[in-house]
């Protein structure tokens, strides 16, 4: 192994670790009530090394919110590529939807920063511009895949993806809200229609 490959693994690393201590204090506290000098701390590093690898306490947290979502969709996709031609879109859609609502933690901070996002943040705005358009292109991809057999047309299927997308959204903010149990199957078959 390289030198510049042992640079880039011991930085990886590094980054992960700082996730991890970060996640773990958000987990325990409010984000307003977690600085930038308690994640070092527990991370174990110098607040300048932190700084380093996240100038602001937003971007850690879109980074953490990144993994999970990473994550989700790694075994969503893996998922859809497996049954793909043995099974209904309507099924695929429940899959998605369930695997987005599962946790808890990714979507109170998915919520946090769309809040940032929203008022005042415009790094964070745009972050989530991009993850919502690559999020967009992949299930206009998966749904012009079944077009045959869903019978959508290119425009049908793009805008199924922004709907989808804003599902996805409004469904976890419906969670961390709380209130009635989402009719999961209701909603999907409805879609199905």
């Amino acid at each position: 192994m390289s030198i510049q490959d042992r640079r880039e693994r011991e930085k990886e690393q590094r980054r992960n670790d700082i996730l991890k201590a970060a996640e773990k204090l958000f987990l325990s506290r409010e984000y307003d009530n977690v600085s930038m000098n308690d994640i070092a701390r527990e991370a174990g590093i110098s607040k300048g090394t932190l700084h380093y690898y996240y100038p602001s306490k937003d971007e850690l947290i879109y980074d953490i919110a990144q993994q999970h979502f990473t994550v989700v969709k790694s075994s969503v996709l893996k998922w859809i590529e497996n049954v793909r031609g043995q099974t209904s879109f309507a099924e695929i859609l429940k899959v998605v939807l369930g695997s987005f609502l599962e946790a808890e933690t990714r979507n109170k901070l998915h919520l946090y920063l769309l809040q940032e996002a929203v008022v005042n943040n415009e790094h964070i705005r745009q972050r989530f511009q991009e993850s919502y358009q690559e999020w967009r292109i992949l299930i206009k991809e998966e749904l012009d895949l079944q077009s045959e057999l869903l019978q959508f047309n290119e425009s049908e299927a793009r805008a199924l993806s922004f709907i989808i997308v804003a599902i996805i959204d409004g469904l976890l903010i419906q969670r961390i809200v709380g209130g009635d149990n989402i009719p999961l199957d209701d909603i999907v078959d409805y879609l199905d229609r």
